[in-house]
């Protein structure tokens, strides 16, 4: 999309996958929101490997060697053209602005409601827990400033 500035984004969501958690990120812009798939062959394995041999300390320890990677790799597709990255996956999707009534969000989960679907992601960045860490404030204004009062932070 021509004359297109990229706002921010949110890095390191998760939706449910059969084996391990399909890992997403969303890039917010001035038109649009993307939810791209930034899953890799590694960090799914982390993912299933760490779950298995530790439970649910293992997905944390997951999140946390994964962390540093989905940044990078969102930091990347947020700087090239947004239309390539669209088309570079058939699991990735873009909402117009105008078209998102209300983004809920929280340090556990972000819900994106539209007139034709609710999609819900849990965050899976470690640093929001973490309330010395600016990450979720970061999220939440980032937000705020594509879609003002349609974002609910709690």
């Amino acid at each position: 999309m021509e004359n297109e500035n990229v706002l921010g984004y949110i890095d390191n969501v998760t939706s449910f996958g059969i084996i391990a958690p399909k890992r997403r990120s969303i890039i917010i812009t001035d038109k649009r929101l993307l939810i791209l798939n930034v899953s890799s062959t590694s960090s799914a394995a982390a993912d299933a490997g760490f779950a298995y041999a530790f439970g649910i300390f293992g997905r944390g320890m997951a999140n946390r060697a994964t962390k540093e990677e989905i940044e990078n790799v969102t930091q990347k597709l947020s700087q090239m053209n947004l239309d390539d990255v669209l088309k570079s996956d058939p699991d990735n999707l873009a909402l117009n602005n105008g078209d998102i009534l209300e983004i809920e969000i929280d340090r556990h989960n972000i819900q994106i409601k539209t007139n034709q679907k609710t999609y819900k992601y849990n965050l899976a960045n470690p640093d929001i827990k973490n309330k010395d860490s600016d990450v979720y404030n970061n999220y939440v204004q980032t937000l705020k400033a594509a879609f003002g009062d349609k974002v609910k932070a709690r």
